[in-house]
């Protein structure tokens, strides 16, 4: 990452978030080694991640939530460390250091912890950002793999590969994980037909990926055969899902992730709670096509299928049993730099008195426009 010599005084930074629609799980290396033709499918979502940094006149790390408020002020990144919802922001900071102050704000639209991979985004575009603060220039192909390793270290276990592509170039793309390689294709499909054939649903209850992650990763290394079995289930479904969305035959394409969603249900008794079982029941039992756990599950969102003109009764449906629909649209726009001034939905970043009552902001709902 060589300087290119222009650093920057203020920074604006926009990613898009994913659902993930097919073959998860496998993006973590070494997994796909042992499935030779291993895909994964997503596509990038306008549920947007934003970032925006601005040297300060003064020492020291400002840092702000736009949801949450102001997290706090420390006089160094030393300082900084060890508090609470500051972990993802240190490791950045550990290996992108600024020079002299820094003020930080973050706002995400997703909910947290959702499975729509909010975390890697705020990651990817923090490091983003930081590059450019410091006049490093950003080489795509070489940064996906920083992040992998960086989203590694501050989680400790294996991270899944496949979050960064999204996030990073947008659109709805398949990813084929080979051998010393990730080849990245584009799907030139009729992306506002497959938005019609998705609902995205809120569970309420936030999760951690790391750790039905990490139990499944243990358990194929140890070589746990059902594991390892599911685990080509997912390859082979996920490769149905690629050539029906090649063909713009949707309704294969719903089928093929169904098989994914059942054979993602056995890989761990966590991926799905309850609750999950319970809205999948109510859906397929009126006719859905697939309900499946975003992410790694155990929470968070669910993605159901179903045929368009049904849409409208499975979301009044789900609402009344207490989940939410997060309205959404798929985006072919991936990391973007903008305007410090206009790319963003909240108000100034702090940069008087670091030590100033603190700034709650609440989303509103303009936020949710792209």
């Amino acid at each position: 990452m060589k300087a290119c010599g222009n650093q920057e005084a203020k920074v604006a930074v926009r990613v898009p978030t994913r659902i993930d629609l097919a073959g998860g799980t496998v993006d973590i290396w070494p997994l796909y080694l042992f499935h030779p033709g291993a895909i994964t499918i997503n596509a990038a979502i306008n549920l947007w991640v934003w970032v925006r940094l601005a040297r300060l006149p003064h020492r020291g790390i400002s840092l702000v939530d736009a949801k949450r408020g102001r997290l706090g002020f420390w006089r160094s990144l030393k300082e900084m460390r060890g508090h609470r919802g500051t972990e993802l922001f240190c490791t950045a900071l550990e290996h992108f250091p600024v020079q002299g102050g820094l003020a930080i704000e973050a706002f995400s639209q997703g909910p947290r912890g959702a499975g729509l991979a909010g975390s890697s985004a705020l990651l990817v575009a923090l490091c983003a950002s930081l590059m450019r603060l410091n006049g490093q220039r950003l080489a795509r192909e070489r940064f996906v793999f920083l992040i992998r390793d960086l989203e590694t270290r501050l989680i400790r276990v294996p991270a899944g590969f496949q979050d960064y592509y999204p996030a990073i170039w947008g659109g709805v793309q398949a990813l084929r994980w080979e051998p010393g390689r990730v080849r990245r294709t584009r799907l030139k499909i009729r992306q506002k037909e497959l938005e019609k054939h998705l609902l995205l649903v809120y569970t309420g209850l936030s999760r951690y990926s790391g750790t039905n992650n990490w139990e499944v990763f243990k358990g194929y290394i140890d070589g746990n055969r059902k594991i390892r079995n599911v685990a080509n289930e997912i390859v082979e479904a996920s490769r149905e899902m690629f050539i029906a969305l090649e063909k713009g035959d949707f309704w294969q394409a719903g089928r093929a992730m169904a098989r994914e969603a059942r054979a993602r249900k056995r890989l761990f008794p966590g991926i799905a709670t309850p609750d999950i079982l319970e809205l999948e029941r109510f859906l397929v039992r009126r006719g859905a096509i697939a309900v499946k756990v975003c992410g790694a599950g155990g929470g968070g969102c669910v993605l159901v299928y179903a045929e368009p003109e049904r849409r409208a009764a499975f979301a009044e449906g789900i609402r009344q049993k207490g989940f939410h629909v997060l309205p959404f649209r798929i985006t072919n726009c991936g990391l973007t730099f903008g305007s410090w001034e206009s790319e963003h939905p909240w108000s100034p970043l702090p940069t008087g008195n670091p030590f100033g009552k603190s700034d709650r902001r609440r989303a509103t709902e303009a936020d949710s426009r792209p």
